[in-house]
């Protein structure tokens, strides 16, 4: 009964999310808590949360991270047991959960051991901490559609809002291709390609270290990590038996990624599912060549041949296939779409992810409790 009166009392008229806030919208404080999150740190959850808390600031929001202050609206965006707690808690200070549909059932496979078994559990899990919001957001149409079954149960709004990227911050740097270069401690005109993820069966990581064996005149370069404890044998056997020009330098800071995407010929990515994909988008900013599977949502969102090349498919013969397009691709067969494909990271640019966040809010009903004031 909360739940419902609260929602007629702070709806507002709908209107398209494409409009931008108005300009009286008044400040708000948005509770973004850390607890468990930061074991997300390392991950596009991690990544989402930061961009986020960017989007909140450039509306002239306040940031909380202690839900034990005073705060309007709060973004969940994990599937830890605290976002349980968090809901409820929003629920009894009567104020409106956002909730972030980051995961599905679909990509919580072939992630670590025993998730295959779990996935319907896990299903169950996040169905249920997603039908705690006021309002649902995940970052594509292809996630809503999979959100929107029935099996998830969902009965709130459920917008789709990408995670955006930094446009401002990646972006084309020529220099950094000999920088690259000079940090491998490799030739200046040796050719370099980079994927960008956890160290999952579903990232792709099979064919990557596959299709790196295939082509030992290129050096491939895998940024990010997995715990050890979280490997299934398969990677683990995977990441011992790559070949000398496979290099994995782990989890790597934004302006390390920035100079990788700046200075390789082109991004691999070969995941097998995704709701979004901000490392893409990043690649995509940087205007490097991109080669990635083409999974349901990329033939959508980041189409062949317009705005990515994409081999198809899975099984023994896919990462032959890569490996043909690869050598195109990087013998300049294949045509170029790095402006097209920064022209399109331009289009979910933080800037624009913020006015369609602030609508959102208004959709939702979010106001402030009690005007922040100057000296608030």
């Amino acid at each position: 009964m909360l739940m419902r009166s609260r929602a007629r009392r702070r709806t507002a008229p709908a209107r398209p999310l494409s409009e931008h806030a108005a300009p009286e919208d008044p400040p708000l404080r948005v509770l973004l808590p850390r607890g468990l999150a930061a074991l997300a740190r390392e991950s596009g959850i991690g990544a989402a949360i930061r961009h986020q808390e960017s989007a909140v600031r450039s509306l002239g929001h306040e940031v909380v991270t202690n839900p034990l202050q005073p705060f309007d609206v709060v973004h969940l965006n994990t599937p830890f047991p605290d976002t349980l707690l968090l809901a409820h808690w929003a629920r009894l200070r009567r104020r409106p959960a956002l909730v972030w549909a980051h995961s599905t059932e679909d990509d919580f496979r072939d992630s670590f051991p025993g998730s295959n078994a779990l996935a319907p559990l896990f299903r169950r899990w996040i169905a249920h901490l997603y039908r705690r919001g006021d309002t649902v957001i995940t970052p594509s149409a292809y996630s809503q559609e999979l959100i929107s079954a029935p099996k998830y149960g969902l009965r709130a709004p459920i917008r789709v809002l990408s995670n955006g990227v930094d446009t401002g911050f990646f972006r084309p740097d020529a220099p950094a291709r000999q920088r690259l270069r000079s940090s491998l401690h490799l030739a200046a005109d040796a050719p370099v390609v980079i994927s960008v993820g956890m160290q999952l069966r579903r990232k792709g990581i099979l064919d990557w270290v596959e299709v790196a064996r295939a082509m030992p005149e290129v050096t491939f370069v895998w940024y990010g990590r997995t715990d050890p404890r979280l490997l299934t044998a398969e990677v683990q056997r995977a990441l011992a038996g790559a070949p000398a020009n496979a290099l994995f330098p782990g989890y790597v800071q934004a302006a390390q990624l920035r100079e990788a995407y700046c200075g390789a010929d082109a991004f691999c990515f070969l995941t097998t599912e995704e709701t979004e994909g901000i490392v893409l988008w990043e690649a995509l900013a940087c205007e490097i060549p991109a080669l990635v599977r083409g999974i349901p949502l990329y033939r959508e969102a980041v189409p062949d041949g317009v705005l990515t090349h994409q081999v198809a498919g899975a099984g023994p013969e896919f990462a032959g296939r890569v490996v043909q397009k690869l050598r195109a691709l990087l013998d300049g067969e294949l045509a170029d779409l790095t402006a097209a494909g920064r022209r399109a990271a331009e289009g979910v640019d933080l800037d624009q992810v913020a006015q369609q966040l602030q609508e959102i809010y208004r959709l939702t009903g979010v106001l402030p409790a009690n005007p922040i004031t100057s000296d608030a």
